[in-house]
Formats: structure tokens, C-alpha cells, sequence
């Protein structure tokens, strides 16, 4: 497995008042948590969406039930923290830390009456990577509450997300021997019985009483710091035994760890902390559920909000579920795909197997597969993906591993598929400026194997369907300038989460100069004011530099914020014109004389 690009806990970094974290076995290369959760609709729709769904089932009733959908965009404010740590002589390659899923906690939901259910953790799933969903069903009476809570306004409602990252657990010379079953055991006495504990209670016991965990570690074993250690153990027993969850709403910390007991049978473990390890983390921020909603009239809200859905009546022993996919809305190298679901025969109730399937588009909106069953069956099925992909030029079937389910609701994620789903994504501000052409590369059964698409203002995102079976999975990318068709190339990366912006291409970021002026008059000091190409009308981006025969060299540093636009411009005084501009591998060569014969209007 390579560790590449992942965040590793042991190296983070201040950017002003953000952490990032180094991305792992990559110098230089940063990854940064987002800054707040989003409402972000897409295709003009609204990102809160209400699918209310009912059906006649004739002896067995009315069926009435609803999806909740919302989506959320995270929000990474990479432009200030990179001016951040410019301005700080950080010079460091930012990106965003791609998220995982995760859980939010919406507020005043017992003041604005809304369901109980909309009171607990609520899981988000990724679809990608500067996107997560939320999906609820809502029964009945829930339903009709938020309808009402809707007609009334929700301009109170916020939100609290915990998102879930997997990065590089600490790493240290220590190998440890250990009894699953002893710590499980150790975790309830310190718990009162509890399979869960405090992140930081259990961080404070590691470096309090180790010895008393059942981990095979001393008070004090060496030289090793003990707040390294600590966090070096949880990260792994959070990658083997326990899963980060937010805390109940009246704890004093927000994250536990729960442990999964079946997995914690005796016997021994052996670790060793100096392997690099893949361990999960909670990162808390904000969340904003309502986002661009909370403008809107009340009436007008629900209008937006809500849509009905009313299914044909049906005799007694038909069920029915709703599919809803969970995944990008560009799956490039994918011609289609579909959900089939299937029931075995139950004799003597029920004497055929049912088979039938429903396409998963682009769009989320859920679906209705209808099944038949005998009056008395309990609803359980088996459900499989299935994708249509492109390879050599022939249409091949790709199946997901096979899955079971008893719900009315199926949510299908990425995960679900027989090929990895690698989401690509482009920053707006850069789109405006340049289209991206990005190709995903690789060898598959021996032979090359590839396949591309644009990005642009009207599609600024993508997912590369890639099958399992592609080695040496690479994305590379070109941009091209829609002002003259200039072209900045990105070198290939491992095929992974990836965010483009100005910062991806050759010719933006931290630039050097090298600036010298040779006396060739009487002057003994000569000072000139220098500028990035498109900061010349900005004085916090104008800068003097002054020359003497003692020192006659200097270096300049400065910022540039788009590839196509990384060049300079200089000047004697604020009375000369401005050069024309200078690209930033041609070094500036000065001589003393010249400041003396230049004249207002001449140059560029």
C-alpha cells in the first residue's frame, strides 16, 4: 500500500492560524483541512432536498415515508493560507486534505420541533473529494414535523460536522506485545463497563499509567517522549480495534473511541510502531446546512424543498425500495451503470426468485424498485453494482462485490463498485482563467491504458473509473489560458483525491530572483522598485530594492498566484514607467548610468 500524499500525524505545521499536515514521503507538500462545511446544490437545485414518497399497499395500508438529502461543500480557503505562509517564509506546497465521510450534529432541532431522529448523529458519505451527503429517512410523522418546520423557517438551524481523514500514524523505534482481550478488558474498568472511552481520557491513561492498559508498556520506556507514544498506540488501535466517533453533546471533548469487541479475541498481538500505518482521525469544524436557503421566504422554502412522489397502488406482499446512489456525477470511463437486486425463492410462499435492477444516473434523486413478495416474507435481499466500462475499445462488465440488505432506503457509494472512483476536482477562480485537460494513465493486463476529459467553467469536476486491476495509476494534467491559449503543464501524481487550482501547474508559487546593477558611474547607491506582473497597481506587492557598490547583488521573493501570469516588472522610481514584462527566469541585469537617462514615457 503506498502512504504517498497522505497526511502524516507526526509532522504538523502552523500556517498562520491553521494546522496542516506534511504529506507523507513527499518534502515540501502540505495537506490542509478544510474550514467549513457548505450547503452546495448542484445543477441549480436546492442542496436541502425532502423526497416524500407514498404508496397504497391495499391490506397492508398506506406507506408513507420521505428521503432527506443534503449536500455539503467543504470549504479549504487555500488562497489565504498560502499568502499566509508566503508572507511567514514558509515556502511549502498547499493542498486539500481529502475527507472520508463523517458525522454532523444539526442545532435547535428540539426548539424548531423538527424530528427527534434530526437530533442524533447523522452520518455524511463522500462522494468525492471536496463533497460530502447527508441521506435520512424520515417515517411518517417525522416527515410531516419537518414539513411544518419548513412552512415555518429554518433560519436558526446550524451545524456541527466532525469529518473522518486517514493519514500516517506516529511512528517510533518500539515494538509492543499485547492481549486484544486484556485491553478491551482494561478499557471497561476504566469505562464502568463501557465498549467506548474519551479520545483524551484514554490519551491522559497512556501517559499517566501505560502499564495499566495491558500494552506491554512501561512508565517509561526510554528515551521516547510519552505524548508521542500515546498518540502513536491510539492512531493504531483506532486503525485495528476501535472506529472515532463525536462524542454525546454534554461531553467535554467531541471525539470517543468506540471498540468493536469481536474483533479483540484472545490472544497475542504483536507491533511494530516504527511501520508506517494508515490511522483514522476526527477533524471538527463548522457546518452551514442551509447555506444560500436561508434568503428564501418561508413559502417559498418549502417549495424548494419539497418533492412528492406517489408510487402506484399495490396489492398486499408488494414492497418497495429506494435507491438512491451516492456517487460523482462524472464517472469518466464509465458508459453505465446499474443496481440489481435479488431475492431467492421461498417455497412454499413464494416459489420464483426475483431478479431486477434500476440505472444508477448522474443525478441522486432516489429511485423506486418495486418488489413482490409473499404477504407474510419480511423484506431481505442481495444487491450488486454493476459497470459498463470501456477497454480496448470493447465495452466490458465490471461487478461490485455482492452486498446483503433488509431496508427500504439502499444507499449505494462508491465503495460499492468493482473499480476505484477517483474524484478530480477544479478550483472555480482558476476555471475562469483556463480549461483543464487532465488524463488518468496506467498499464492494465500489460498494455497501456488510459483515458481523459476537460474540466471547465460548466464542469469543474469528475470522477476516473479505474479499475482494480490498472498498475502504476497515474493523473497528470494541462491547462490552457482562454485569454491566448498559453499552455502550463502539471507533473504526473499517484492517482488519488486530487484538487487542481493555479498552485497545481509550473509557473505559480514562491518565485526567486536574482537581481544585480553594475556602477559604472559616480552614484554609489541606486534603488528601483520591483513588482510581480500583476502587482504593480498593489503597494503591499511593490517592493524597493537598493543597490551600492558594496553591495551590488540582491534576491527577490515573491508570490505567483497564476501560471499564466508569473512574470515581473521593475522600474527606477516612482517618476519612471514600468518594464514590459520579464519572464521569472531572466535574471536582471542593471548598470548604474541608466538610472540617470531614464525618462518619463519611455519603455513599455
Amino acid at each position: 500500500m503506498s502512504f504517498a500524499s497522505r497526511p502524516d500525524w507526526r509532522q504538523p505545521m502552523l500556517i498562520g492560524e491553521r494546522v496542516a499536515y506534511a504529506a507523507f514521503d513527499q518534502p515540501g507538500k502540505f495537506r490542509l483541512p478544510p474550514v467549513l462545511l457548505a450547503a452546495q446544490a448542484g445543477d441549480g437545485e436546492s442542496p436541502l432536498r425532502l423526497d416524500i414518497v407514498q404508496q397504497d399497499r391495499g391490506a397492508a395500508g398506506l406507506e408513507r415515508y420521505s428521503i432527506l438529502s443534503l449536500g455539503f461543500a467543504a470549504e479549504f480557503a487555500l488562497a489565504q493560507a498560502r499568502q499566509a505562509a508566503f508572507d511567514a517564509g514558509q515556502h511549502v506546497d498547499l493542498s486539500p486534505l481529502p475527507v472520508e465521510g463523517g458525522w454532523l450534529r444539526l442545532s435547535a432541532v428540539q426548539a424548531l420541533n423538527l424530528p427527534p431522529a434530526l437530533g442524533e448523529l447523522l452520518p455524511l458519505d463522500a462522494a468525492s473529494l471536496g463533497a460530502v451527503n447527508l441521506a435520512v429517512r424520515l417515517d411518517s410523522a417525522a416527515t410531516d414535523l419537518f414539513v411544518s418546520a419548513l412552512q415555518r423557517g429554518l433560519l436558526a438551524v446550524g451545524a456541527q460536522a466532525w469529518l473522518r481523514v486517514r493519514g500516517v500514524a506516529d511512528r517510533l523505534p518500539l515494538s509492543m506485545s499485547f492481549d486484544p482481550a486484556a485491553l478491551l478488558a482494561a478499557i471497561r474498568a476504566l469505562t464502568g463497563g463501557a465498549a467506548s472511552i474519551d479520545h483524551a481520557l484514554l490519551r491522559q491513561r497512556l501517559i499517566d499509567a501505560p502499564q495499566t492498559l495491558g500494552l506491554g508498556l512501561a512508565a517509561s520506556s526510554g528515551d521516547i517522549l510519552k505524548q508521542p507514544l500515546a498518540d502513536a498506540v491510539i492512531d493504531r488501535i483506532a486503525a485495528r480495534y476501535a472506529s472515532p466517533q463525536p462524542s454525546t453533546p454534554d461531553a467535554p471533548t467531541g471525539v470517543r473511541l468506540v471498540f468493536d469487541e469481536t474483533a479483540m479475541a484472545p490472544g497475542r498481538v504483536q507491533w511494530n510502531l516504527a511501520e508506517p500505518q494508515l490511522a483514522p482521525r476526527l477533524i471538527a469544524i463548522e457546518a452551514d446546512p442551509l447555506g444560500p436557503l436561508r434568503t428564501m421566504a418561508a413559502a417559498d422554502l418549502h417549495d424548494a424543498v419539497v418533492r412528492r412522489h406517489d408510487v402506484r397502488a399495490l396489492a398486499s406482499g408488494w414492497r418497495s425500495v429506494t435507491v438512491r446512489a451516492n456517487l460523482p456525477d462524472r464517472r469518466v470511463g464509465v458508459v453505465s451503470a446499474q443496481v440489481e437486486l435479488q431475492l431467492p425463492a421461498k417455497p412454499p410462499a413464494r416459489m420464483f426468485t426475483i431478479k431486477t435492477s434500476a440505472p444508477l444516473t448522474a443525478a441522486d434523486r432516489p429511485i423506486a424498485v418495486d418488489l413482490r413478495l409473499s404477504p407474510s416474507e419480511a423484506l431481505s435481499y442481495q444487491w450488486q453494482t454493476t459497470a459498463i466500462v470501456l477497454g480496448d475499445g470493447r465495452a466490458e462488465q465490471i461487478k461490485g462485490p455482492p452486498r446483503k440488505s433488509d431496508r427500504e432506503h439502499l444507499l449505494i457509494g462508491p465503495d460499492d463498485f468493482g473499480l476505484r472512483l477517483i474524484p478530480v476536482e477544479a478550483e472555480p477562480v482558476f476555471l475562469a482563467q483556463a480549461d483543464i485537460e487532465v488524463e488518468c494513465i496506467g498499464t492494465r493486463k500489460g498494455k497501456p491504458w488510459s483515458v481523459r476529459a476537460n474540466l471547465s467553467d460548466a464542469a469543474p469536476d469528475l470522477a476516473f473509473a479505474v479499475p482494480f486491476d490498472v498498475d502504476g495509476a497515474a493523473i497528470r494534467a494541462t491547462a490552457r489560458a482562454k485569454n491566448d491559449g498559453t499552455r502550463r503543464s502539471m507533473p504526473a501524481v499517484d492517482a488519488d483525491s486530487l484538487r487542481l487550482d493555479a498552485f497545481s501547474f509550473d509557473g505559480s508559487g514562491s518565485r526567486e530572483l536574482e537581481l544585480s546593477c553594475e556602477f559604472d558611474d559616480g552614484a554609489n547607491l541606486r534603488t528601483i522598485e520591483i513588482a510581480p506582473e500583476d502587482g504593480i497597481d498593489d503597494a503591499g506587492k511593490r517592493k524597493q530594492v537598493k543597490f551600492t557598490r558594496h553591495s551590488p547583488q540582491a534576491r527577490w521573493i515573491w508570490l505567483s498566484l497564476s501560471p499564466f501570469r508569473s512574470g515581473y516588472r521593475w522600474r527606477w522610481d516612482a517618476q519612471s514607467p514600468w518594464s514590459a514584462v520579464l519572464q521569472p527566469d531572466t535574471p536582471l541585469r542593471l548598470r548604474s548610468s541608466e538610472a540617470a537617462t531614464a525618462r518619463i514615457g519611455a519603455g513599455a
